[in-house]
């Protein structure tokens, strides 16, 4: 795809993202503003180190199954930040540290705070990016609340892959959401990796696919 093409293709991400997954996908949080979704525990206790690595090691096995490899999927990342022209460059350099540089062809948008008295918005970034790249942004979505270097500390991570219509949201080293209208897919994971499914939501999956 050349430049201008593919500029045409990022200017539309916006309206791609909220017509397949609807306008409440960042919402936090995020399986309970989008019903019919599943939501995994990661880490299983201990240090820093351990909780980071469990919770990395069991995001990757999942979401091999949900994002084919050598295929291209979506990033949105949502970034928390003040009124200035200055803010973002910090995060900026952190993801680049990370691996994850963000491409000319991607669209931006901002989000309202949650607390209308608040100074702080959200800007929305979206973009394609390689398959290869899974690994980073596993590792900067998980690293979040930890202190694990390097860490961009993005308000949130989401992957995507919109022709299957399905949406990965890790959103720290605890749990990770899985939501869309793939109802096969999600089925599929729900029986594939239900011993990594959150008890505490167990009864509200079980009811949406099943035991």
């Amino acid at each position: 795809m050349d430049e201008s093409a593919s500029a045409r293709s990022a200017s539309t991400l916006r309206s791609a993202i909220e017509s397949t997954f609807g306008e409440r996908l960042f919402d936090r949080p995020t399986f309970y503003n989008n019903p019919g979704g599943l939501r995994f525990a990661l880490s299983s206790g201990g240090s820093t180190v351990d909780c980071f690595l469990s919770a990395f090691r069991t995001a990757k096995v999942i979401c091999e199954d949900i994002l084919p490899p050598g295929q291209d999927f979506t990033v949105c990342l949502a970034i928390c930040l003040p009124p200035s022209i200055l803010a973002g460059r910090g995060v900026l350099r952190r993801l680049a540290q990370a691996g994850i540089v963000i491409p000319r062809a991607r669209s931006t948008w901002m989000r309202p705070p949650e607390d209308p008295e608040s100074v702080w918005v959200t800007r929305c970034i979206a973009f394609h990016v390689e398959r290869r790249l899974l690994d980073n942004l596993l590792w900067c979505a998980l690293a979040s609340d930890l202190a694990i270097e390097p860490n961009p500390r993005c308000e949130a991570i989401y992957l995507m892959d919109l022709a299957r219509a399905v949406c990965v949201h890790p959103y720290d080293d605890r749990g990770m959401d899985v939501l869309g209208g793939n109802h096969e897919l999600l089925r599929d994971l729900h029986a594939r990796h239900g011993r990594h499914l959150l008890d505490h939501d167990r009864k509200t999956m079980a009811a949406t696919f099943g035991a």
